[in-house]
């Protein structure tokens, strides 16, 4: 037992020295690879738009071929690269990308393994088209101001149940985010989430006309209405023609109306079935577009990885959809040959989106 013990103590200096040999060794070899310039990889790049059919892109991005080859030519000038250096990422794969990441909220490098991409070219690509996208929306996201504008949208909304004067629906949805650091109370809406609380306007056909995405869940939709700019202009006179309909949780205007608390006779009651009728689209608009782009949709919860401290990418992110959105429904004049082509594939696909496109077959 002595002797046992007396080579272990022998054996140890031995052991301690060749370890550290070994160490030094590695750390070595990990210094020298650092100073060796690693070859660059580039993985081939799959384009949807060159093998997938109508009815896949429609399912997969949720907007037509044509539409988004409309939507690459009016980015061509903001995402475009001036040379192919270094494989530069093509226009229309940098559109797909974002549409795709958009459209099922999928993690950034699942959708740069299905495009052959990295996660860190997703995450630039989708920062960079959404930037882009948002200088594109006064184009279509407009308030009607003239009276051309003005009458279209009273007459569209009178048809809906002759409601008279009606130039926009208003309401307000929550966007889910992450917990943020500072202030978290302030983003815990009523539905017990954090939130981002948006505004939006839109017409009888489902545009959207104005919209605020900048208050954390917590805020009142009457808050948020009095301090945006659409209420500023009504209140200093700017808008002399037409009325808002809203929910009880916004204040009686004279621009601004709401639906009758308590109706005591049936006058009253007539007014309001015809002012919840005629308010409807707003409410249709908000799930026509979290059911077309799932990725705000709480039900999925795909954007709740989102801090506080990003949210003025959410507030991109909401603008990148509604122009999406209103870019489609300013597109819907195309050749009956194209809209035919686009309603057989929505057909197709009903079974999937049961409610994102219904308003167009309407």
């Amino acid at each position: 037992m002595i002797i046992i013990r007396s080579v272990l103590i022998l054996r140890q200096p031995y052991t301690c020295h060749k370890s550290k040999l070994n160490m030094a060794a590695a750390f070595v070899l990990i210094q020298n690879r650092r100073q060796l310039r690693r070859e660059r990889v580039f993985r081939d790049r799959n384009n949807p738009l060159d093998y997938m059919d109508d009815v896949d892109i429609i399912d997969k991005f949720r907007l037509p071929r044509f539409l988004i080859l409309d939507l690459c030519g009016e980015l061509r000038v903001h995402l475009e690269h001036l040379t192919g250096r270094s494989h530069a990422i093509p226009l229309s794969l940098q559109v797909m990308v974002a549409l795709r990441f958009y459209a099922s909220g999928n993690f950034q490098a699942v959708n740069g393994d299905v495009h052959g991409i990295s996660k860190a070219s997703v995450s630039r690509i989708v920062n960079t088209v959404t930037s882009a996208l948002v200088t594109l929306s006064p184009n279509y996201v407009r308030f009607p101001r003239d009276d051309r504008s003005i009458n279209d949208t009273i007459l569209g909304f009178s048809r809906i149940s002759n409601f008279p004067n009606v130039i926009g629906a208003i309401d307000g949805t929550h966007i889910p985010i992450k917990a943020p650091k500072d202030d978290e109370h302030l983003f815990v809406n009523r539905k017990n989430f954090h939130s981002i609380n948006v505004m939006a306007v839109c017409d009888a056909s489902l545009k959207f006309t104005n919209l605020v995405a900048r208050w954390p869940g917590s805020s009142h939709d009457a808050f948020v209405w009095t301090n945006s700019t659409l209420c500023d202009l009504f209140e200093s006179g700017g808008m002399n023609r037409g009325w808002l309909l809203g929910d009880s949780a916004y204040p009686l205007k004279k621009y601004l109306l709401t639906p009758v608390l308590n109706p005591s006779n049936p006058h009253e009651e007539a007014y309001n079935e015809a002012h919840a009728r005629t308010r409807n689209p707003i409410e249709r608009s908000f799930g026509v577009l979290k059911m077309r782009f799932r990725c705000i949709d709480h039900s999925g919860e795909h954007f709740s990885f989102i801090r506080q401290e990003h949210a003025e990418s959410l507030q991109l992110v909401r603008f990148y959809i509604c122009v999406l959105i209103t870019m489609y429904q300013h597109h819907a004049h195309r050749t009956p040959g194209e809209i035919d082509l686009f309603r057989q594939t929505t057909m197709c696909i009903k079974a999937q989106i049961t409610m994102g496109w219904r308003f167009v077959e309407d």
